[in-house]
């Protein structure tokens, strides 16, 4: 799972600054492809959350492949400065 200790924050960061993630997942939880879909404005955080996210490498998921389909095979995340711990 991806959580807010796994991204690294970049001294540029800012607050208010968000980028928005499109995560794509196979069957079995693990990562296929990840993409900005809405960049921070800032190259170094937006770099951050892709790793933070390739690092979690796999994810929980139904069993079920209807449900898989449905919710799992393409998410969105987003990751804001706020989130972090320091």
């Amino acid at each position: 799972d991806v959580c807010s200790s796994d991204l690294i924050r970049p001294p540029s960061a800012r607050t208010g600054m968000v980028v928005t993630l499109r995560i794509n997942l196979l069957p079995g939880g693990e990562l296929n492809d990840v993409n900005v879909i809405e960049s921070s404005g800032n190259a170094a955080f937006d770099r951050s959350a892709i790793l933070a996210v390739q690092k979690a490498g796999r994810f929980s998921v139904p069993s079920d492949p209807a449900k898989f389909d449905r919710y799992f095979r393409s998410l969105r995340l987003r990751f804001n400065p706020e989130d972090l711990r320091y």
